[in-house]
């Protein structure tokens, strides 16, 4: 197992190769699987048509970069840079924190560490996230994230960039990093042991791909309704739901019913699914290059 004592990157800080490693894994995918993003937020804001619809209508009007691929693009990938910089890199420095010294950390410790830094990577993205769903949304209002971030500022003031929505962003971040990194981790480690080592401490990778593939469909299922709440909010500019999650949260279960809450889920998963299966290995490939151990 490679350690962060050793190799070419010793000399950087330990907390920024954490940091790198988590951004720059979760943006690289996120920036492939963009055009799902797109779908999924465009089904959670209440365009009626399916995913599989609303994909082609997007393509048959603007083709497959302009309608799928661009929308939100830079904003997405600044967002994950902080959000899962934050998330995902600062999860092991927490994880250690909480629990007590000498000891193995449990479900309960992996949550809470988990629950902390998504909430904190939520409210650090917060201003790209708001960008990003405007974008998804409505792409031929803005020239991109910059003209987006100014109009946003300029008509709903500093509070419509930076808090718009994080009612709704904090919890749906704190569930989707319990959801993603807690399941990732502790499957993980419960799963290890039936894995062959060769007299290693190597990991083996099929051990990260399984694991993945469990958490994706975890994640997906324990963040939806916080997911399709934000969605709807970050696309509000404040005449809609004045009160944030909890206007957001009464009109659809008045409207809509329960069910609403998991509207998307499946362009979600088809989302999130390969996200997990493509991220978390290449996180545990990144940190072994940056002289870390494994997540």
């Amino acid at each position: 197992m490679p350690t962060a004592a050793t190799g070419p990157f010793s000399a950087i800080p330990e907390v920024a190769r954490d940091i790198a490693a988590g951004g720059v894994s979760t943006a690289s995918v996120s920036a492939l699987l963009n055009p799902v993003d797109v779908m999924k937020t465009r089904r959670q804001v209440g365009i009626q048509r399916g995913a599989i619809a609303e994909c082609m209508a997007a393509y048959r009007e603007h083709g497959a970069w302009r309608g799928l691929w661009r929308p939100g693009l830079s904003a997405s990938i600044i967002r994950e840079l902080l959000y899962s910089g934050c998330t995902k890199g600062l999860y092991p420095l927490a994880r250690d924190a909480v629990t007590p010294r000498n000891q193995e950390p449990g479900l309960h410790h992996r949550a809470l560490a988990a629950a902390l830094t998504g909430l904190g990577g939520s409210v650090c993205a917060n201003g790209p996230d708001v960008v990003k769903v405007r974008l998804f949304t409505e792409p031929g209002r803005y020239g991109g994230f910059a003209a987006a971030a100014a109009e946003i500022v300029r008509t709903e003031g500093l509070s419509g960039f930076f808090v718009r929505g994080v009612s709704a962003s904090a919890p749906r971040g704190a569930a989707i990093a319990i959801g993603e990194v807690t399941t990732y981790d502790h499957t993980k480690a419960s799963l290890k042991k039936y894995w062959t080592q060769d007299g290693t401490r190597k990991e083996p990778f099929s051990l990260h791909v399984v694991t993945s593939l469990i958490t994706g469909l975890v994640a997906t299922t324990v963040a939806a309704p916080f997911d399709t709440l934000k969605s709807r909010v970050m696309a509000d500019d404040g005449g809609r739901y004045p009160r944030g999650f909890v206007d957001a949260l009464g009109s659809l279960l008045r409207q809509e019913g329960p069910l609403a809450l998991f509207r998307g889920w499946w362009p979600a998963y088809c989302r999130l699914g390969p996200h997990a299966i493509l991220t978390f290995p290449l996180l545990e490939q990144m940190r072994g290059f940056l002289g870390l151990e494994y997540l």
